[in-house]
């Protein structure tokens, strides 16, 4: 006969292995209907649930993604075909962006941050920003902490959410900045960008023709276009 069980040591050792699943466990441990090793399983496959419901919850307070409701019934049926596709991000896999398009209260920022959530989900890393917000990053991550943490975030993310895109016409030091930063990010880094302007008027955002048409380029290059 094997020593006497005992269930607060067991709880106690598994706190200690950092097994969520025993180690708060509120059943009695001999109530399952398990062989050993049945049981065992059981235990290993329910911690990886609990520890991706926990990591999941992480990544969604690191990636900065605005509290907005997300309603598909509110978009016509090709852009809801659009995001059934989308779902499964596979975009996200394969590096490849997303361009939102539509005009101010379209759900723009909604649609990107449900895709974003979705990504989520299956354990890519995401950074919601707005493109002024970047800028302040991009400019000051030599000099200030807060700017340096946050651009080792946006090196790191698998998706960038990039809200308000040109917005506002850009000057051509800011557009050569973003450029590079865009060429940089693109090679390892999913990028959807949230914009009410459509390409042909991105070209008017700054007198840089020539670099604003190569970052259009780039954007594009296989690229989803979502239009609202």
């Amino acid at each position: 006969m094997g020593p006497k069980v005992d269930k607060n040591k067991i709880r106690e050792l598994a706190k200690l292995l950092n097994i969520h699943t025993v180690g708060n466990a509120r059943f009695e441990l001999n109530n399952l209907k398990m062989s050993n090793l049945e049981y065992l399983q059981w235990i290993f496959e329910r911690e990886l649930e609990v520890r991706k419901e926990r990591a999941i919850v992480r990544a969604r307070k690191k990636s900065n993604l605005p509290q907005v409701i997300f309603d598909k019934n509110a978009f016509h049926e090709g852009v809801c075909y659009q995001v059934g596709k989308l779902e499964n991000c596979e975009w996200a896999q394969k590096y490849e962006n997303i361009v939102i398009n539509g005009a101010h209260g379209a759900g723009k920022t909604a649609l990107s941050t449900h895709l974003a959530h979705k990504a989520i989900n299956k354990c890519y890393k995401i950074l919601y920003l707005k493109l002024d917000e970047l800028f302040l990053v991009l400019k000051n991550k030599e000099i200030l902490q807060q700017a340096k943490v946050t651009f080792a975030k946006i090196k790191s993310a698998d998706v960038l959410v990039l809200d308000e895109f040109l917005y506002l016409d850009l000057p051509k030091q800011d557009l050569e900045l973003l450029y590079r930063a865009i060429m940089s990010l693109n090679s390892t880094t999913s990028i959807i960008f949230v914009t009410n302007r459509e390409f042909s008027d991105w070209i008017a955002a700054s007198e840089d023709k020539y670099t604003m048409q190569l970052l259009i380029q780039r954007a594009v290059a296989s690229s989803e276009l979502v239009l609202l």
